[in-house]
């Protein structure tokens, strides 16, 4: 827990602790149905076999967490398996959903989408920096977090590996993998149709079609489209964020050319149109570079001493101050608050059966992802075009990608083996505007800066406007990545109980990096400044903030007259396109390039123990697996485009885990209670912080945290005390520490003085350290069909969303920039007629109408704003699903 917490979120977190220890919480999620004829086909990789009606026991779940078909509860590794079935009754329909019940795995969704597993993760989306989670949908890698986070448009499993995968999937990821599976064409005809309308106007349909061709070619075609008009409207223009609005579609071949040869084909195409999520805004810090850190005046101030606008602009956006109602914003008139996004996917799977112990798969990938200009972040918080950033034009994405993986078996299959080639090319784009306007200063805060000291209070006496930061930049950057890896694992049973593994993998990763810098044309606004009569012309005195060829400009005026709202008129937004029309100095463009290849080997090693039949005969328990990992992450380095500095240097993160695990099989095969238990050394962690280029320029930029770690455990349960009565638990608890986290304080690094803090201290941000599920499932066999209601409880603990050392001693002092911990409760009553082909089901998510904050950010030390975007409130309506 953070100290500072309110008591009221103290009591709340220990209840939920003390619930979910005494359920002995964790969810297998979803192993599958329980009556007959459920669950997903038997080409499934995390299929199960129907359970037996008269026994109530659990079904076999297999998954392909190490490229083979395996029982889940013989695998040494912590993977969560949910069947397409299983995602069905719970309501899930995008794999964001997956946050509410599969332990240590978070999704936020703000302006971007961060998927974190045990605290890892990645917090911006940008093109330059890899994520910590890799994601694969039928084994092609999807490199981008904004093509990630797919519906589950004809999805037949997904299995959820935590931990690093270093040396068995096409990327190296430190923090664990989704891995997604689509259901396969097959040689019989079937198909489904899915409908479904809810509250906030939401639609949805999904159409699938499995079309056999000839007796050895079979085709499949799923469709999904989803649109509501959000949720949190503007009070200002009555705009609605947090909208949906995607349509997608797959297209599928598989052609059993022989016995030993099969060739899969799938073409994606998705397309998002749709408004982001909208934030409210408190103030973190009043005494932030931005406030009265630089005593900076703003459009609206008329104090030289005491700065409010800035403040008063994020309040005006404040929902806990009250001056927005619930579910309501104030973001003002800006037309890059929508996402646009087309992604397209190719992909191509040959597999061979060699002999019988030998099989040969090579897969194939393109993508082609194209994204209009969007807001990446609001970091004023209201109405007012003050401080944002966002990615202009359309940002270019393509990857092609290619893995030849070899599987065999030798000695009587006691040696089981994976030797795989990877590469990957992608080439992307980022045209990126940062925006912070013209601000003013009193002519003695101005000459203490000049100085290079920290200002104090002014008596006010001369007002000055012009240039402190910016006030636009265009930054052009471009990424040429090429991955190459090869990597092997295999598998001895040195007796049948006891089984050793061994992996290895090397990973080549080269970045080329192009940045074109340009600022906005100083003397140009210096020019359409002077032309104003009540301006000046620029002071002669060194300016050590900013681009100094502007200067700033007395005005023969009092603070009175509010001198910076008159210069910023100069400078309206004539285009429309949301930012002021500063003239821009594209005639002085700063070039930069870098080029470095990143390697690295990392190994694995785990031991796993089946305990045997007769040790168990007479017991409750009917398998049990102990198992010992030691893995090993890696996720390469990169070049930072630190506005004016150009390209910086971005250390490689580095994770060793060391993992040990219990599986159990008890009563029957009734309950099934999985553990595992971990600590792990984070190396150089990629954190996005708040800093300065050379020239005084502030930037959220990424560097490197030097040593931290990770102690925890997860537990999940599975029970079925009648064969129609079905209960999955999950808890999560992850201990975050950083050891070696070494920063500069902010407020001295404007002024040129350079003073280092520790702040090994804090939590890590946009994770919680507690996860819990609850679900509770009833099949009741009638005369008129199945009656199938089913009950679904979420916990997460609170989250600290700071970027900076002002944020978290802003959360110390009255928990600004921390999310308070949350309950959610899902219900769902599905009905299915006797003939099993139609299904009718009504679901409110969100029964309790929480209001929980899913992102954004706290900066305590420049902007000295907390903006927050908050998860759906009470959603509910009817779906019905035909077979046939």
């Amino acid at each position: 827990m953070v100290p500072g917490s309110r008591p009221a979120t103290l009591r709340k977190s220990s209840l939920a602790v003390a619930l979910t220890t005494l359920l002995s919480a964790a969810s297998v999620q979803a192993q599958a149905q329980v009556q007959d004829g459920a669950g997903p086909p038997a080409n499934d990789p995390a299929a199960a076999k129907p359970a037996s009606a008269a026994s109530g026991s659990l079904e076999e779940v297999i998954v392909t967490a190490r490229r083979r078909e395996e029982n889940i509860q013989e695998t040494p590794i912590a993977v969560t398996a949910i069947s397409g079935d299983a995602l069905r009754e719970q309501g899930i329909t995008n794999t964001s959903e997956l946050t509410k019940s599969v332990p240590s795995l978070q999704i936020n969704k703000g302006q971007s989408n961060q998927i974190y597993i045990r605290g890892i993760g990645e917090r911006t989306g940008f093109a330059r920096v890899d994520p910590t989670v890799g994601v694969y949908l039928d084994d092609m890698f999807l490199p981008r977090a904004d093509g990630q986070l797919l519906d589950t448009v004809d999805v037949q499993s997904i299995q959820v590996l935590r931990g690093p995968q270093g040396t068995l999937f096409g990327k190296n990821t430190t923090g664990g993998a989704l891995v997604l599976t689509l259901a396969k064409p097959h040689d019989t005809f079937e198909g489904y149709v899915e409908g479904g309308i809810g509250n906030y106007g939401l639609y949805q349909g999904k159409v699938g079609v499995n079309l056999p061709i000839t007796d050895s070619f079979y085709t499949r075609i799923a469709a999904n489209v989803i649109k509501d008009d959000g949720f949190l409207e503007d009070i200002g223009n009555g705009d609605s964020y947090n909208s949906n609005d995607r349509q997608s579609i797959a297209v599928q071949t598989r052609w059993d050319a022989s016995d030993s040869f099969t060739l899969d084909t799938l073409a994606f195409a998705g397309k998002v149109r749709e408004k982001l999520a909208g934030i409210n805004c408190d103030v973190a810090n009043s005494d932030a570079l931005f406030n009265r850190g630089l005593f900076v005046m703003w459009a609206g101030d008329t104090e030289p001493g005491n700065p409010t606008a800035y403040r008063d602009n994020c309040e005006a956006n404040s929902r806990s101050k009250g001056n927005v109602g619930d579910l309501e914003a104030n973001l003002g008139d800006n037309p890059n608050l929508e996402k646009h996004l087309d992604l397209y996917l190719l992909g191509v799977t040959a597999q061979w059966e060699l002999d019988d112990d030998h099989s040969l798969k090579l897969v194939l990938g393109g993508r082609d992802e194209k994204e209009g200009p969007i807001a990446t972040s609001d970091n004023d918080g209201g109405p007012e075009n003050w401080s944002e950033s966002y990615n202009i034009g359309d940002g270019d994405r393509y990857s092609y990608s290619a893995e030849l993986q070899l599987s065999g078996s030798a000695f009587d299959s006691r040696l089981n083996y994976t030797a795989g080639l990877f590469g990957m090319q992608e080439s992307s784009d980022e045209i990126f505007l940062l925006l912070t306007n013209l601000v003013g200063l009193d002519l003695e805060t101005l000459g203490q800066l000049a100085a290079g000291q920290i200002p104090t209070e002014p008596a006010g006496s001369t007002p000055v406007v012009g240039i402190l930061n910016g006030p636009l930049i265009h930054s052009d950057f471009s990424l040429e990545y090429t991955t190459l890896a090869a990597y092997l694992q295999a598998s001895l049973d040195i007796t049948d109980n006891l089984q050793f593994t061994a992996g290895l993998r090397y990973t080549e990763e080269t970045r080329e990096a192009t940045l074109d810098i340009a600022t906005a044309d100083a003397d140009a606004i210096a020019a359409r400044i002077e032309a104003n009569p009540l301006f000046g012309g620029p002071l002669p005195a060194p300016v050590v903030l900013g681009p100094s060829a502007g200067g700033f400009h007395p005005c023969l005026c009092s603070w009175a007259q509010d001198p910076v709202r008159i210069v910023q008129n100069l400078f309206p937004d004539a285009d429309g396109d949301g930012i002021p029309d500063f003239p821009m100095d594209f005639d002085n463009v700063q070039h930069d390039e870098r080029e470095e290849t990143f390697t690295k080997l990392t190994p694995m090693a785990s031991v796993s123990y089946n305990l045997p039949d007769d040790w168990l005969d007479g017991s409750f328990l009917d398998s049990t697996m102990v198992y010992a990992t030691w893995s090993n992450g890696f996720k390469s380095g990169f070049f930072e485009p630190r506005l004016t500095d150009g390209l910086q240097r971005v250390e490689p993160e580095e994770v060793e885990n060391r993992e040990i695990g219990f599986k159990i099989d008890a009563f029957d095969r009734s309950v099934r209670f999985n553990v595992a238990l971990y600590s792990m050394l984070f190396t150089d962690m990629q954190l996005i912080q708040v800093s300065t280029d050379s020239q005084q320029n502030l930037a959220v930029v990424f560097q490197n945290a030097g040593e931290s770690s990770i102690e925890g455990g997860e537990m999940e349960l599975f029970w079925l005390p009648s064969p129609q009565l079905l209960l999955t638990a999950s808890y999560s608890n992850n201990n975050y520490k950083f050891t070696d986290y070494k920063d500069r304080d902010l407020l001295n690094q404007v002024v040129q003085n350079t003073v280092i803090e520790d702040r090994s201290d804090e939590n890590f941000p946009a994770s919680p350290e507690e996860s819990a599920a609850l679900g509770i499932q009833y099949t009741l066999d009638t005369s008129v069909g199945l009656f199938i209601p089913r009950v679904d409880v979420s916990y997460k603990s609170e989250v600290f969303f700071g970027l900076d050392r002002g944020s978290w001693e802003a959360a110390q002092r009255d928990g600004t920039g921390i999310a308070d911990d949350y309950v959610l409760v899902d219900a769902r009553l599905s009905w299915q007629n006797v003939e099993g082909d139609l299904t009718l089901a009504a679901y409110v998510k969100n029964a309790t109408d929480e209001r929980y904050v899913i992102g954004t950010a706290s900066v305590g030390d420049s902007t000295g704003n907390y903006t927050q975007a908050y998860g759906d409130p009470r959603r509910y309506g009817i779906e019905l699903r035909q077979t046939f």
